[in-house]
């Protein structure tokens, strides 16, 4: 009878455990989903983890110029690639109508080209504005990490 009811508990308690899991891997993905729709707070994010993995190869003085940098042309890249995710649900919409007008289609690519445009400046121009104040060794740091990282794609 004991054993019973070592195997009874044994087996609520497994399954209260995997319970928990499946509530917790569903409650994260409902969290997800929840960014996914708010396009501002995705883009943010993703500029945000990409902040981070320049930053971190920083030190001192040259972190800190890299933040300014950033904080200062956050809003300009925030602007770029929200026009361009917006540009880019234009084009799907501009398709899905069962007779798509070619002059919608052109205007939605033409609109994602120059959000893709303003969005490359303002990258290259935060890149130029923190290459040019860097350190000689944070150069060369970020320059060796980049070259480790995609030596196998060229």
């Amino acid at each position: 009878m004991a054993n019973k009811q070592k195997l009874i508990y044994a087996a609520l308690a497994l399954s209260l455990a995997l319970n928990l899991f499946f509530i917790g891997a569903a409650a994260n993905y409902a969290m997800k989903w929840r960014g996914f729709t708010n396009d501002v707070g995705w883009v943010d994010e993703r500029l945000s983890r990409a902040e981070e993995r320049i930053i971190r190869h920083l030190d001192g003085a040259d972190k800190e110029l890299a933040r300014r940098v950033f904080k200062q042309r956050r809003p300009e890249l925030l602007g770029a690639l929200a026009e361009l995710r917006a540009a880019r649900k234009a084009f799907r919409a501009s398709l899905s109508v069962p007779e798509p007008d070619p002059q919608d289609i052109t205007a939605a690519l033409n609109r994602s080209q120059a959000a893709a445009q303003k969005l490359n400046e303002n990258l290259h121009g935060a890149l130029r504005d923190m290459g040019s104040g860097l350190s000689p060794e944070a150069r060369a740091k970020i320059a060796d990490h980049m070259q480790r990282r995609h030596r196998d794609r060229d």
